[in-house]
């Protein structure tokens, strides 16, 4: 899976020990910790969020997110931006511009706000894809007798191939996990999982990742509607009319 955010971070890995993709041991134990770590954060009630809002914070700046998880609907604020984007279907418009854009303008605002949602989404919460079409688990032993769980996104997202070992504590949630991602130069980057903070809906989201670059989930607000959400507007009528594809 794709970490747009680390990109900054490339110039600083030169500093950092480069650390070897581990081995582990998949199958019926490997699906067994998945399952575990689900229920840490409460899996079924993150099936139960129909709608979430979150400020994604980092050093490159912040990005504003509201996503319709039903209707696989997003609307993404940066630089100045607002742009509303049909996931699946990838369409989209832009919405605060006050003179007309060119189409490749409008097509290059809706694939950068596609690439930030793909990014800053699976940072929200990339526990509850572990079973994802494409996914490979295994178990990992780990410092202490500890088991870890190393899961590969062997297709999907932009940069398919990625790594991540999840650490988890003595209940199963994670408490931080190390990357081997075609982004970075170099594998084993960790970042915390702290802060973990439980939406309306019962799902644990983790609001906090120190690492080389700290990350923030800020102002992130879970319902299990929409209308819920949003005082009963449908914001997203705009992709209904004069989207562009991407």
């Amino acid at each position: 899976m794709p970490l747009f955010i680390l990109i900054g971070i490339a110039f600083l890995a030169f500093k950092l020990v480069d650390e070897p993709l581990p081995e582990g041991s998949p199958g019926e134990k490997a699906d067994l910790l998945a399952h575990k770590m689900l229920e840490s954060i409460s899996d079924e009630a993150w099936k139960q969020t129909g709608a979430v809002q979150w400020e994604f914070t980092s050093r490159k700046g912040v990005s504003k997110h509201l996503w319709d998880r039903k209707r696989h609907f997003a609307q993404v604020e940066f630089e100045g931006n607002i742009v509303q984007i049909d996931i699946n279907n990838r369409r989209g418009t832009v919405l605060n511009n006050s003179r007309p854009l060119s189409n490749l303008k409008n097509v290059e605002l809706c694939e950068e706000a596609w690439r930030i949602w793909i990014n800053d989404s699976f940072w929200l919460n990339p526990v509850s894809k572990v079973f994802d079409a494409g996914v490979l688990r295994k178990i990992v032993k780990i410092e202490g007798a500890r088991q870890a769980l190393l899961v590969t996104y062997e297709s999907g997202g932009i940069t398919p191939g990625d790594s991540y070992l999840w650490i988890l504590d003595n209940n199963f949630r994670p408490q931080s996990w190390k990357l081997w991602v075609s982004i970075v130069p170099i594998g084993g980057l960790e970042f915390s999982w702290d802060k973990w903070q439980k939406l309306e809906t019962g799902v644990f989201i983790s609001t906090f990742h120190e690492g080389v670059i700290d990350i923030s989930i800020d102002k992130v607000i879970g319902k299990s509607t929409l209308l819920q959400l949003t005082g009963g507007k449908d914001v997203f009528a705009p992709l209904q009319s004069n989207t562009v594809p991407f």
